[in-house]
Parts: C-alpha cells; structure tokens; sequence
C-alpha cells in the first residue's frame, strides 16, 4: 500500500497561489453559474464526501487542484472541533454524510433486534447470535494482529472450550473472554487501570514478557508497519516520555461531558487515539478495538454487541490502515479515520439485517421439522438443521453445548435423540464422542 501523499503546505506555497485562492474564494459567495458550480464542488468534498488532498490531486476538477485544495481545507477549519492530548492537537468536524449513519444507528441501539426486523423469532436465537458475534469479534480482532488460525477452527476452539495449544488461539480465546465482560465494566469511569486491565486481559500469555502485558512500553523502539514488508513503516509512535501525558488527556476526553460530542464519534475517537499513541509493546489494536465497544456500551448503543467490525476490517485491511494514514498525512484531522469507521458500521447493520431475514427462513426450516418429526423440540430441530447443513462435518458434544449455549448432559441428550430417531450416527473419537449426519436419513 502505497502512503497517501501529503497536502501541500499552505505557508510554504503562499506567495504562488494568493491570487488564484482569492479569485477563486471570492467567487464562492457570488450569484452566478459559475459560483453555484464552485459551491456544489465544494459541498460535495466537504460535506456528502470528504476527500483527502490524495484523492483530488487525481480529480478531473476545473480549477486548479491546488487552489482547490487551500479553499476547501480553509472552509474545513472553520467548523473543527480540536482536542489536545499530550502536546498534539486533532481536529474533526461532522459533515453532513455523518448526521444521516449516525442517526441510523442511533434508532437501532438500545432497541436492539425489534428495530431492524420486528419480533426476533426467538430468545434462543438471539442468545446464540449474541455468542456467534462476540467469537466473530474475538477471532477478527485477532486475525487484524497476525492470529493464523481459521474462523471454523477458532470457533470450534471458542465452543468446545478447549485449552489453547499455540499463540494464535491464546489470542482469540484472550479477546473472546475479555470482549464478553465489557458490559460489565461499561459503569466504571476511563482511567490507567481500566485500560490496563483490559490490556493485560487481551495479550495475557500471548506477548514474550509478563511486563508487557500489565505495563506501557518503556522505550522508542517500536513503529506500525507493513506484516508483509518490514521495510514499509505507516506510523512512528510518539517518544515513551509524553505516554503518560497523553494517556491521562485521553482519560479526561472520554470522561468529560462538557462539550457533546457523539458516542459513536467519541469512541471511534478513542479507537484512534490509542492506535496512534501506542501505549503498550504489543496489543494495541486489540485494545483500541476493545474501548470502541467498551465506550458504546457505555452509552448504551446495546445493538453494536451483535454486530463484529473487526471482521469487516479483516476483508478491507488496507483501507483500514489508509483510514489512519489519512488522518496522519493531514494534520491529524481524525475525520477520515471517524468517516470510515462510521461507514463500517452502516456495513455490519446491514449485514445484521441481512442476518434475520435469513435467520427466519432458518426457523421457519426448524420448525417445519418439529411439525414432520415426533417429540423433538425446537433447540434439538435447529441441531439436526446444522448437521444437515454440514453433512460431512462431525460435532462433539462440547461444540453443540458451546454453541447452544447448553450444558454438556443437555446437549448429549439431544444428540443421543437424534441419534435414535436414525437422523445422526455416532462415533468414538479416542476418548470423546462424535456425531455426523447419516446421510441415509435423506431416504
């Protein structure tokens, strides 16, 4: 990925362009065709886009590029919002394309399933929705920091709740256990031992010293680069001596109240903030990821524990990385990295929504089999439904337990019924039992 190049310095070009930004600012608020085209291109790149000066250096605009530019970044300033950690300043504004997502989102949480899709079929359903997204949360989040081990295997991992035998399932295991308790700490304030805490709970047993899973880093010798190619560096981390500084600026932002500033936006703020600080040697994404949702939760943006952004951010890695290249290449204005996160987040409802409409023709199958076969219940059809999606697959009863979220004797019994009503086989494992579809019960 090739870094986005910066915009050009204003003060340094000064004497270059004057006559051409004064042209071409007074004729914004002039009452002619050509005024009106100015201020559409301008609304435009503001406001239903927000273009970095890499993508307009490549438009076909009719005016200088550059000129351009210093108009638009100068009506940009006007309606910043600044806030100061350490020594350092970042800006962000709210343009219009925001307000439309945001409100989107803000009709979906705390009302949850209801707003997206009626009544939800069933409480069972949403349970297990809930646990498929929080191992999808976990697993993503992972994979984002190098974690090599597949969504079906890390799943199994997660369901049968079996001891982790390598780093990357160390990870996913640290990441699931920790994403499920946010709720429980969403009442506490921000403060050193909270983030601690969490980020000793995500990279326990995962980093090479125990230090540097309950301590910020103590030296310089760390950058954000490229897993590919070593040689690509994306961020130098500010000096180890302004951490604390900047951690405690960083607390303040996310417990005052003074000045409104969108949930949503305040914690994709705080995602950013410690992506770019980067306090701790290693799970700093993790962590970032993990305060983003402790940080909704925290107001209450319930439905965001449905849905797994990191798993979109693991199919658009490169744009995640340019999100935060942006901002950097652009005096820190943190809008590009708020307008992609936002846009991820439309993405993940989406695919929520998708999610229930397909989850209701699910249903709608399990209870089609309730009708058709004596005495099984609703839990136990949406069982023998999985084994007949996955015919070649087998499933221990840890796994059918984990992911019903049933205890192992209930899950066995299920399976033991389904296995005498000639639906399942059963097989021996060494010492554990398995169980496959019989693909005879087609018959």
């Amino acid at each position: 990925m090739k870094k986005p190049q910066k915009p050009p310095d204003f003060g340094r070009v000064w004497s270059d362009y004057l006559d051409k930004y004064n042209d071409l600012a007074n004729k914004v608020n002039q009452k002619d065709e050509e005024s009106e085209e100015i201020r559409r291109l301008i609304r435009k790149y503001n406001e239903q886009e927000y273009i970095h000066w890499d993508d307009l250096r490549r438009k076909n605009l009719p005016y200088d590029p550059v000129t351009f530019w210093f108009v638009i970044r100068t009506i940009r300033s006007t309606k910043y919002r600044e806030i100061r950690i350490g020594d350092e300043k970042f800006p962000f504004c709210t343009p219009e394309k925001f307000q439309k997502q945001l409100h989107r989102i803000d009709k979906a949480s705390p009302a949850s399933f209801d707003w997206l899709f009626g009544e939800f079929p069933s409480a069972a359903n949403k349970q297990q929705y809930l646990i498929n997204s929080l191992m999808e949360e976990a697993i993503a989040s992972s994979q984002l920091e190098g974690a090599a081990t597949t969504r079906m295997a890390a799943k199994k991992i997660l369901r049968e709740k079996r001891k982790p035998k390598n780093t990357s399932e160390q990870m996913i295991v640290n990441n699931y256990q920790t994403i499920s308790r946010l709720k429980e700490l969403r009442d506490q304030p921000l403060s050193r031992e909270l983030i601690l805490e969490i980020h000793r709970e995500i990279t326990q047993e995962t980093l090479e010293s125990e230090s540097d899973e309950t301590d910020f880093r103590t030296t310089d010798d760390i950058v954000v680069g490229s897993k590919a190619d070593p040689t690509k560096i994306y961020h130098y981390p500010p000096d180890v001596a302004k951490i604390p500084a900047m951690i405690d600026d960083l607390i303040m932002f996310a417990n005052e109240d003074d000045e409104f500033i969108h949930p949503i936006v305040k914690a994709i703020i705080l995602h950013f903030l410690i992506g770019y600080i980067h306090p701790f040697n290693d799970g700093n994404g993790r962590t970032a990821r993990a305060l983003f949702y402790w940080y909704a939760l925290k107001h209450h943006y319930d439905l965001l524990e449905y849905i797994s952004i990191s798993r979109i951010f693991v199919h658009a890695p490169v744009q995640y990385t340019r999100a935060y290249q942006l901002t950097e290449t652009d005096n820190n204005d943190m809008t590009y990295f708020i307008d992609f996160n936002i846009h991820i987040i439309s993405r993940a409802l989406d695919a929520l929504k998708e999610y229930l409409v397909h989850k209701k023709e699910e249903e709608t199958e399990s209870l089609s089999l309730v009708e058709q076969i004596p005495d099984l219940s609703f839990r136990q059809a949406e069982i023998l439904r999985d084994f007949i999606r996955h015919p070649t697959r087998y499933y221990a009863i840890s796994e059918i337990a984990g992911k019903y979220k049933v205890s192992l004797p209930t899950a066995r019994t299920d399976l033991l019924l389904l296995e005498e009503k000639g639906k399942l086989k059963k097989y021996q494992d060494g010492k554990r039992q398995v169980f496959m579809y019989r693909t005879e019960a087609r018959r």
